[in-house]
């Protein structure tokens, strides 16, 4: 008996080891998923600009009905934000990126206004993996010269 028990408490063992791994491999898809999720900025005179990407899936799907996003593991969402003097500032924005096949996409940006905020974004479909180089152009409201900024993210 002692062996068939050992052989059975092996199986919940060897059971509960796999279920941790599948959740540990699941738990590691959805983190490549939502990756990057990082927000930088850039400094552009005496303006801040704030940008990130991220899956769409992170939008809630009553946001992304608001805000006429569509959702799916193969969209990502390009976020703009300028800043001065601590408050989002409008501006006009437009971009573009680059696949690893040298492919030209446009980016349309919506302007979302929301009390104490005012963001840019940009919705599109990428590939499976990809890398991605992103140029993007901004003129704030009220100014006359252009701020650039590039940065390039890696999905998986």
């Amino acid at each position: 008996m002692t062996n068939s028990a050992a052989r059975v408490s092996g199986l919940t063992c060897t059971a509960r080891h796999f279920a941790c791994l599948i959740i540990c491999l699941t738990a590691g898809l959805l983190v490549l998923l939502i990756m990057p999720a990082r927000a930088e900025v850039e400094s552009c005179r005496n303006f801040e600009i704030h940008h990130t990407t991220f899956n769409s899936l992170l939008i809630s799907p009553a946001v992304a009905a608001a805000h006429n996003i569509t959702r799916s593991k193969r969209r990502i969402i390009t976020n703009i934000t300028i800043i001065q003097n601590g408050k989002s500032v409008t501006a006009n924005v437009a971009g573009t990126n680059t696949n690893l096949f040298n492919q030209l996409f446009t980016m349309r940006f919506d302007e979302i206004i929301e009390p104490g905020a005012i963001y840019y974004l940009a919705n599109q479909l990428i590939d499976e993996r990809d890398t991605l180089a992103f140029k993007v152009n901004i003129i704030p409201t009220g100014q006359n010269q252009t701020c650039n900024i590039q940065f390039t993210r890696q999905y998986y």
